[in-house]
C-alpha cells in the first residue's frame, strides 16, 4: 500500500580530468588558450624590434610637431 516509488540509482561523479597546462585541450576553447600561450611566449623570446627610447624620442617630436603647429597656427 505505501511503497516508496523506487529511487534512480545514483548517477556516478564525473571524473575530473587533471589540468595540465603543456597538453593542448581538445575542445574550441583548449586551442584559443594555447594559441595565446604561444603568442606570449613568442612575444618573450623575441623582443622588441626598436628599443623603447627611440620609440619615446618619436612621441616626443610628433607632439612638439603640434604643439607647434597649433602654438603658429
Amino acid at each position: 500500500m505505501d511503497q516508496l516509488p523506487d529511487q534512480p540509482p545514483p548517477r556516478p561523479k564525473k571524473l575530473q580530468a587533471d589540468f595540465n597546462p603543456d597538453r593542448p585541450a581538445s575542445n574550441r576553447f583548449g586551442r584559443r588558450l594555447q594559441r595565446i600561450r604561444d603568442e606570449v611566449e613568442r612575444n618573450r623570446t623575441v623582443g622588441p624590434k626598436y628599443p623603447t627610447w627611440l620609440l619615446a624620442l618619436v612621441l616626443i617630436a610628433v607632439i612638439a610637431f603640434f604643439t607647434l603647429i597649433v602654438i603658429y597656427a
